[in-house]
């Protein structure tokens, strides 16, 4: 039993370490280009190459773990906050306002970000 103690340790330290890196897999749960989180089960994100906002929904896979899935794809701010509101997630005065501070379009957004 002691061996079985001292492997698992190491691996559970692991495990959560590579969990929280940033990701580039917007199904991720880490995923680099989150905007906001709107709900437990709802978030915006930026896509990778800056085209689009994407408002995507969190599915459970399984008990421990779940995945995320893009529901739709915008490109205007106004549109984003139109279609998020219309889908009430917008309850929360904090969340709207992060996204009425974005640019209006991605294009502006993805020209405002630093790139390492």
């Amino acid at each position: 039993m002691t061996n079985i103690g001292t492997h698992t340790l190491p691996l559970q330290k692991r495990a959560v370490a590579h969990a929280s890196a940033p990701s580039r897999r917007e199904r991720d749960e880490t995923y680099q280009g989150v905007i906001v989180v709107l709900s437990d089960r709802y978030r915006v994100i930026i896509d990778e190459q800056g085209d689009q906002f994407i408002l995507q929904k969190h599915y459970a896979e399984s008990l421990h773990a779940g995945v995320w899935r893009s529901i739709s794809y915008v490109v205007s701010r106004d549109k984003l906050i139109e279609l998020s509101a219309r889908l009430g997630l917008l309850s929360e005065p904090s969340k709207r306002a992060v996204l009425e501070a974005l640019p209006s379009t991605t294009r502006e957004h993805a020209l405002n970000q630093v790139h390492p």
